[in-house]
């Protein structure tokens, strides 16, 4: 054998060592990453269902009793999804939010018979918060918004989706309770006054970058459009409510507020789609 030939198979042995430990590195960060997305979308779909009951709670609670019956099938849907969520139990431990998240539950079934609609509401607001923390703490631990970057960009603009959606699900609360109770207060009419104009100052620009990204433009175009056209109808109804509109029906406004949501969430359903199926793109690239 040639003097030279065994260097250069130890030299071939080590790079094909180094690409192989580089490929197990990958698909072993990709099963991270896809069980932190399968998380992600198991807890989007509990934070919907939680604004839901929140918005119809206060509704009916405010007066509005023919939401009883669509109140107790959504608690009944967030039951079955908390226990899904058992499954993703080990990893959802370890954030603190998931805890706080899961006793307000309690107290929500506990206290609602006694307590009053504000304080109800109050409790939903908190539980929400701790629930969009435990999906920051799983998106900021596995890079699933800004991907290395300083801000979030094409897919990872589904974060800010769910983040809109919170904006307009506080609002379809309130105004769900002032259309059930007429006799609504000056505080609860300024809240719905403040969030009207967030949602017109924040949730449009999420909707405008991703029409701007050229890697998403053609894939969302359609339902970006559908989404700011919800809004528009949404803040029309929340205009019409704080003006004193009498024909107003709680259910009414529930029902266009509930539009407008789930428009967002259609779009960060996409997103996150496309971040689990794609194997090759910039959740690996980032990692290599």
């Amino acid at each position: 054998m040639s003097p030279l030939l065994l260097p250069a198979l130890l030299v071939v042995l080590l790079a094909l060592l180094w690409q192989y430990s580089r490929v197990r590195r990958q698909r072993a960060i990709w099963r991270e990453r896809e069980r932190a997305l399968e998380q992600i979308l198991l807890l989007r779909t509990l934070l919907e269902e939680m604004q839901r009951h929140r918005g119809l709670m206060f509704g009916l609670m405010s007066g509005q009793q023919s939401l009883a019956n669509q109140r107790w099938t959504i608690y009944q849907q967030v039951c079955q999804l908390l226990k899904r969520a058992l499954t993703h139990e080990s990893s959802l431990f370890w954030y603190a939010s998931w805890h706080h998240m899961q006793s307000l539950w309690e107290d929500i079934e506990v206290e609602h018979e006694l307590a009053t609609p504000e304080h109800v509401l109050t409790l939903h607001n908190r539980l929400i918060a701790h629930l969009l923390d435990t999906i920051t703490g799983i998106a900021d631990r596995y890079d699933l918004v800004r991907f290395g970057q300083l801000a979030a960009n094409g897919d990872g603009h589904w974060f800010e989706l769910l983040q809109n959606t919170e904006l307009l699900g506080r609002a379809r609360a309130i105004g769900t309770g002032i259309a059930a109770r007429r006799q609504n207060t000056a505080m609860q009419r300024e809240e719905l006054l403040r969030l009207g104009r967030r949602i017109r100052e924040e949730a449009y620009l999420v909707l405008a970058r991703m029409h701007a990204e050229p890697a998403l433009r053609q894939a969302v175009a359609s339902a970006v459009r559908e989404a700011e056209e919800a809004l528009d109808r949404f803040l029309t109804h929340i205009d019409n409510l704080l003006q004193g509109d009498t024909r107003q029906h709680s259910m009414d406004f529930f029902t266009i507020a509930t539009q407008a949501i789930s428009a967002q969430y259609a779009l960060a359903d996409m997103l996150l789609e496309r971040m689990l199926q794609n194997r090759s793109g910039r959740i690996d690239a980032t990692n290599a």
